[in-house]
Order: structure tokens, then sequence, then C-alpha cells
């Protein structure tokens, strides 16, 4: 009786049993740890890092625009009429070539003998900045050009710092880009320190160019931009044209390496917390498991962190935090 109840029970029994252990194979490798991850229990090898030695910088970023190193102002002695001009924009003219022609005097009926302008420098002509009152004016309506036959020039003999400028002697091999720094960042800046310019008009794929600091104002002075009033350090960063098609006034962005460690250990910025005043990563132990652990740092940039105490090199850190842990 009992044999035959046995032969008649096994095969279900053994269904039954192998059904639990699938459930239990499907519940384990499959639906929990789906759950777990859905939930964020699960370290996903994405969200791990390694400790390695690499080189760190700390860059200070900066736009300027382009300027010529050397840019002269040329104006006339005495105040007078334009009676002729001999060069145009793009002119390449010597020091002491004959520019212009003014007849001194507020008109015509005042019979005076017409003097020469000479150019004071070496330089290419270029049309004069436009006056602080363009600016009210639409684009069309600005007048850049040199001065037409019969305009009236303010001289500097009459008044030095109103004179009418003819025209502007630029030297293009050598340019310059004035930025503003603040106080926080001068005292990180030296001349002769390299910087990285990139010159936006010449395009994406283009090289960057390298310059040096070559000028610190020990003062802080405004900027100088109509759009704004914000004050800084005046620095000079200069680069030479070599081949380039380097417009003057166009944007130039401008990276210069303050700090520099090599061969330290390092860790992504996001792999690093912070918390009353005392940092922390996430060491990975294998097996879903991660221990929170201080850690101290040095330099640091947008990503990277230097570790000075607290790991060794090929440790493991997580770039998240684990789950059920708040921060």
């Amino acid at each position: 009786m009992m044999k035959r109840f046995l032969k008649r029970i096994w095969k279900p029994v053994l269904f039954v049993l192998l059904a639990a252990g699938v459930a239990c194979a499907l519940w384990f490798w499959g639906a929990k740890p789906l759950i777990a991850k859905i939930k964020g229990e699960v370290i996903q090898p994405k969200d791990i890092t390694s400790v390695k030695k690499e080189t760190i910088e700390v860059v200070f970023k900066s736009t300027g625009t382009i300027t010529a190193k050397k840019d002269i102002k040329v104006t006339s002695k005495p105040s007078g009429i334009l009676k002729a001009v001999y060069v145009k924009e793009g002119d390449f003219v010597k020091e002491g070539q004959k520019l212009g022609l003014i007849k001194p005097g507020r008109n015509e009926f005042e019979d005076y003998k017409p003097i020469p302008i000479y150019a004071p420098s070496a330089g290419t002509v270029v049309k004069c900045h436009a006056q602080p009152k363009d600016y009210e004016k639409d684009l069309s309506e600005r007048d850049l050009s040199l001065p037409r036959l019969g305009t009236f020039l303010e001289g500097t003999y009459d008044n030095t710092q109103n004179a009418t400028c003819l025209l502007r002697l630029v030297d293009t091999s050598l340019l310059v880009i004035p930025i503003y720094v603040n106080e926080m960042q001068i005292s990180k800046l030296k001349k002769g320190m390299p910087a990285e310019i990139e010159i936006l008009s010449l395009g994406k794929k283009e090289e960057p160019l390298m310059g040096k600091i070559t000028y610190i104002s020990s003062q802080i002075e405004k900027s100088g931009d109509r759009w704004s009033d914000s004050k800084g350090f005046l620095v000079l960063v200069e680069l030479a044209r070599q081949d380039k098609n380097i417009l003057l006034g166009v944007n130039a962005n401008v990276s210069i390496a303050i700090e520099k460690k090599e061969d330290v250990l390092t860790i992504p910025t996001n792999a690093l917390f912070e918390k009353e005043g005392k940092n922390y990563v996430f060491k990975y132990l294998g097996k879903n498991k991660a221990e929170k652990t201080e850690i101290t740092v040095g330099l640091t940039n947008d990503a990277q962190a230097e570790v000075t105490g607290g790991l060794e090199e090929n440790d493991q850190v997580l770039t998240v935090l684990p789950y059920g842990e708040s921060w």
C-alpha cells in the first residue's frame, strides 16, 4: 500500500521540488538582482573607478579681445582743416612718411601755410576707433573711415586729450590680449607664464597658439567695457602673429596653468564627497560592498582631485553614493 502511494506521488513531488528550485534560482539570479538594481542596491561596474597616478593641473581661464601690441593714434599738432590724405587703410608706412596735409586755422579764410602730418612710427594704416558717442548710433550711421578732406581736426597743441584721430598705425606682428583678473587669482599669475590661446575666428580645427604673460598691473582698475562696470587687475598676454590670419578685435580664450603636479594619486571629482569639512570616498570592497573612507586631498580642479592620504594606487572607489547612504 505504501509502495503504491509513494509510486503514485513521487513524480508530482519531484515536479514541485524542481519547480521550487527553478523559482528560487529565478529569484536569486534573476528577479532579486533586478529588483535590487531598480532600487539601486547593486553596484554597477560603470560606477567604479580606480585610483591612478596622473598629472593634475589647475588652469585659469579667461576671454579677451585681440589687439596690436603697438597701436599708435596719429593726430595733427595744430588744429586745422584736412587738405590731403596720402595713404589708405591697409597700407604699410615707414617712420617719417608723409600721411596727410593740414591747413592750420578754423576756416579757409585764415591764411596759414599747410603743414604735413608725418608717421611717428612704422606700421599698418587702420581706421580710428569709434568715438564713445558712436555707440549710441546704428552701425550703419557710424563713420569709422579716415577723416574726409575738409574735416576740421582738433590738434594736440590745443587739446591733447581730445585731439582728433586721423588714423592709427599698428604693428600686427606682435599681438596682445588684455584680460582682467580678480584679487583671488592675481597672486597665482606671474610674468613669463605660458598661455594657451584659442582664437575662435580661426575655427575649432585650428591648434591653440602659445603666448605668455608680459604685464601684470599692481592695482585694480575698471575693465573699460561699456556693458559692465567690472573691475580687476589688468594682465596682458602676448603672442606672435606668425602666419595666421588673426584679425584685430576678435575674441580669444586664454588658458594659463597656474599649478601643476605630475605622477600623483588622483580620483575623479565625482568620487569625492565632502561632509562637515572632511573628505570621503566609498572604497569598493568587492561583492557589492563599499566602505566609507576618510581621505585627505591636495590639488583639485573641475575633473580631478589629488589624493594625499587614505588611498593607494589601484584602489577602487565609487563615483555615486551607495544605496541607502544619505549625504
